[in-house]
């Protein structure tokens, strides 16, 4: 079987992905081939290179020119505001889709995506791509078993620090017309989706949002432009199974580069995860005879959810273009299976209302319930 596909965006993550395509034949099921059709951005410098450097058979100038290729999927990696015309057309001709997150800038353009590939049938994916690190697996496997008993409490970082300097140049992540959010929806979401995927539902939420540098330089010029997302959020969070939780996103830490972390608290134990030390699970259980309690360190290795895929032995550390590998496995492996893929449109939908519940707070003040859309 092979499956052929079109990717439209040759940025930082388009990158990424399409290595994971390119030794993704190690990692399905025998008999898979997958493809690097055609390749998509908006200027023939773009997408002639990227196809060169990618490995892509075929490059076109604008995304709806995809279509004139023979292709089974399509992987969107653009700015945010282009994900819903491209994932809704790739949808309504049958083609499967995974796409960046956030999947839209606002709840009701995510809404439109969900409907598009859900009666189209297709295969859709959101790119969380951090849900797949084999660490992260294997916490919610604990929580699944009951080795932390009830939980209690959820907190999470995701702290980074590329756009502290004010003269930064102005890019569309600053611009709420394309971006929907700001360090919420860029690196928030990604904490979001570990609190829904560990812990559970939101209920309500409070928060608290910051714009610390109100405009930027344009690129190449001497004009500036103003910044209408947040740098920084903090919210605190009631879930629906009566949990506890508080998640941090800025992009103003200076020394953080890309701190993403998670603790999780329950009435038989801890969990605790860092993803710069990805390779390493922290588990406490309070079952342990008091004369030896503390913080274990469960070295990652191939006897663990996902990691069989990629490491002989345990302590071999994952790299960043490793998550991409084992979410496009799932989303090609999917295809091939004929079922749903996780985590779905679906779930980015689901993502979408809390970010907007969020916004709303800190906007109000108040707390803001949580509506469940999924």
């Amino acid at each position: 079987m092979e499956i052929k596909i079109a990717q439209v965006g040759t940025g930082f993550m388009g990158k990424t992905h399409s290595i994971a395509y390119r030794v993704l034949s190690t990692f399905v099921p025998a008999g898979v081939k997958v493809k690097l059709q055609v390749l998509a951005d908006v200027t023939e410098e773009l997408a002639r290179d990227g196809a060169r450097k990618f490995g892509y058979e075929n490059w076109v100038v604008g995304w709806e020119k995809i279509f004139d290729h023979d292709i089974d999927a399509v992987d969107i990696v653009t700015p945010n505001d282009v994900h819903p015309a491209i994932a809704i057309e790739a949808a309504r001709r049958g083609k499967h889709v995974i796409c960046e997150k956030p999947l839209a800038i606002n709840v009701a353009k995510t809404r439109e995506m969900v409907e598009a590939v859900e009666k189209a049938g297709v295969v859709n994916m959101v790119c969380f791509n951090y849900r797949q690190i084999p660490a992260v697996v294997m916490a919610k496997k604990l929580i699944d078993e009951g080795a932390i008993g009830k939980l209690y409490h959820f907190r999470a970082q995701y702290l980074q620090d590329w756009c502290v300097d004010p003269e930064s140049p102005f890019v569309w992540r600053f611009q709420a017309s394309r971006a929907g959010s700001g360090s919420l929806g860029d690196i928030g979401s990604h904490a979001i989706d570990y609190a829904r995927y560990l812990v559970g539902e939101f209920d309500e939420v409070v928060a608290l949002t910051e714009t610390f540098v109100k405009e930027r330089p344009l690129p190449g010029a001497r004009d500036v432009h103003p910044v209408d997302v947040d740098d920084a959020v903090n919210m605190l969070i009631r879930f629906k199974n009566g949990a506890i939780g508080c998640l941090e996103a800025s992009r103003f830490c200076y020394g953080r580069k890309n701190y993403l972390t998670f603790e999780v608290n329950g009435s038989q134990g801890s969990l605790y995860f860092d993803w710069e030390h990805c390779n390493d699970l922290f588990f406490y259980s309070a079952r342990d005879r008091e004369d030896r309690q503390g913080y274990r360190d469960i070295k990652i290795g191939p006897m663990h959810p996902h990691a069989e895929a990629l490491w002989p032995i345990p302590g071999i550390n994952m790299a960043y273009v490793e998550t991409a590998i084992l979410q496009a496995k799932e989303f090609v492996t999917a295809i091939v299976e004929g079922r749903q893929a996780v985590p779905s449109f679906r779930d980015g939908l689901q993502v979408a209302s809390i970010m907007e519940a969020v916004l709303q707070s800190a906007a109000t003040g108040s707390w803001t319930k949580v509506p469940l859309v999924v």
